[in-house]
């Protein structure tokens, strides 16, 4: 692939309860990841960091990309290979 990339995201914090950060118990740590065009992904930090475990966090999300990364790869190799995957 030849030619410049660029990916554009905006990470917005909605865990304001009313006082900023004026003490680390004060806020929540909700956040929305946006990407234009497409669905918002809730975030929030790890529940042992005071984070709302319904949502997504960066360590899962790290994974996540990794996980992807990985299989797109692996699927690229064996096509490329004549290798047929029917599931993964």
């Amino acid at each position: 692939m030849k030619g410049t990339h660029h990916y554009a995201m905006t990470t917005r914090w909605t865990g304001n309860t009313g006082n900023g950060t004026a003490s680390y118990q004060g806020y929540e740590r909700s956040h929305v990841l946006q990407v234009a065009g497409k669905p918002e992904i809730p975030g929030s930090s790890d529940p042992s960091f005071r984070g709302d475990k319904t949502r997504y966090n960066p360590e899962e999300m790290l994974v996540a990309s990794l996980s992807s990364c990985h299989m797109l790869w692996y699927l690229h190799l064996c096509a490329a290979a004549g290798i047929v995957v029917v599931d993964y």
